[in-house]
């Protein structure tokens, strides 16, 4: 089996879920750390537990130079330059997608693959940086409500088209989930 090329795997932001900026452009290397809270305990009997209590994401833009046709540069150098830390500021939509090929090929034909959009709060790092140009990195922490669906790509621009069937299924999985807790107590 070949290996996906890295470029399948997308990032957007949005400050309005309507213009969305592809991140990207100035690195080689951008990765959504997951950040699990995992522990393994012993007993005494020798039997080992492994206890995952969930995950604490973020994304680490480090390389961020500023554009002024970036749809998110305005919103981001207003957070950093006048120390924004409010949600009516910070507020964002992240979009990841897994695309059925790279996404530079959407610039010629439409791309389309599965997407997970969830709010997220921006927070610069910095501003300035070395003389190749004007830095704002920042980092991007999730904020609830992830929904999972489906993407087309055209030109770089992503649509997304949230999963009705999924949030059902996840209704159905928790339903079933409760009655079973209630049933044990």
């Amino acid at each position: 089996m070949a290996k996906l090329p890295r470029a399948v795997y997308a990032i957007w932001l949005s400050f309005d879920k309507k213009d969305w900026t592809l991140i990207g452009k100035d690195t080689d290397s951008l990765s959504y750390s997951l950040n699990p809270d995992v522990s393994t305990d012993k007993n005494v009997l020798g039997e080992t537990t492994v206890n995952h209590s969930g995950f604490t994401p973020e994304l680490a833009v480090d390389t961020y130079y500023a554009r002024t046709e970036d749809a998110i540069y305005p919103n981001i150098q207003d957070i950093a330059m006048n120390r924004r830390s409010d949600e009516e500021y910070t507020a964002a939509w992240l979009l990841e997608a897994i695309l059925d090929d790279e996404v530079k090929n959407s610039d010629t034909t439409t791309l389309s693959g599965k997407a997970w959009m969830e709010k997220c709060v921006v927070v610069p790092q910095e501003v300035g940086g070395d003389t190749t140009a004007f830095g704002l990195p920042f980092n991007v922490n999730p904020n609830g409500g992830r929904v999972e669906g489906t993407v087309s790509v055209t030109e770089r621009v992503p649509t997304f088209t949230e999963d009705t069937a999924s949030e059902a299924s996840v209704a159905s999985v928790q339903s079933t989930k409760t009655k079973s807790d209630s049933l044990s107590d």
